[in-house]
């Protein structure tokens, strides 16, 4: 799964180590050692996160519903 960042970004959920708030960004450190920085609360992450995933899962139902997959 995915966490939509700001505009277009996006980081994989399992390239995430931790997520750290620092002043009014949160760092995003990643399993090859790479740092990320975001104006979104970690919490506002886990959000964008959960929404994302219930998205897609919608999205699948109705692509397995038309036949199209």
């Amino acid at each position: 799964m995915f966490i939509p960042l700001e505009g277009e970004g996006i980081v994989s959920i399992n390239r995430v180590i931790a997520l750290v708030r620092e002043e009014n960004e949160t760092a995003i450190y990643l399993e090859n050692g790479s740092l990320l920085a975001t104006g979104f609360k970690p919490e506002t992450l886990a959000k964008r996160y959960r929404t994302f995933g219930a998205e897609a899962r919608r999205n699948l139902k109705e692509l397995q519903q038309e036949g199209d997959l």
